[in-house]
């Protein structure tokens, strides 16, 4: 660490102390820089693990949707009910309501 002083403090012609503080400022800048990059880093991550999970729910739920509107296009064309709640055709009801 000494040797670096001493190149800091030639090289900028400031005296020892200062040079001293100097390299202690870039080291902590560094630092820092380093654990904000890596927080970042990780929260692009996991932003992107969850944008992927939520993608995949919005397709399933819009198959789901067209298989359900299928199936109540096919209930009623062959004469059925379809029950919304249980997602399933129940036969048509024979006889007067």
């Amino acid at each position: 660490m000494t040797w670096l002083i001493s190149l800091v403090a030639g090289l900028i012609g400031v005296p020892r102390p200062l040079a001293g503080i100097i390299i202690w400022v870039a080291i902590a800048a560094a630092v820092s820089g380093t654990a904000l990059g890596g927080y970042a880093l990780i929260k692009h991550w996991g932003a992107d693990e969850l944008r992927a999970k939520i993608e995949k729910e919005n397709t399933d739920a819009i198959h789901k949707g067209i298989d359900a509107r299928m199936s109540l296009d096919e209930c009623i064309d062959a004469g059925g009910v379809y029950d919304f709640g249980g997602q399933r055709c129940d036969a048509a009801s024979t006889g007067h309501r």
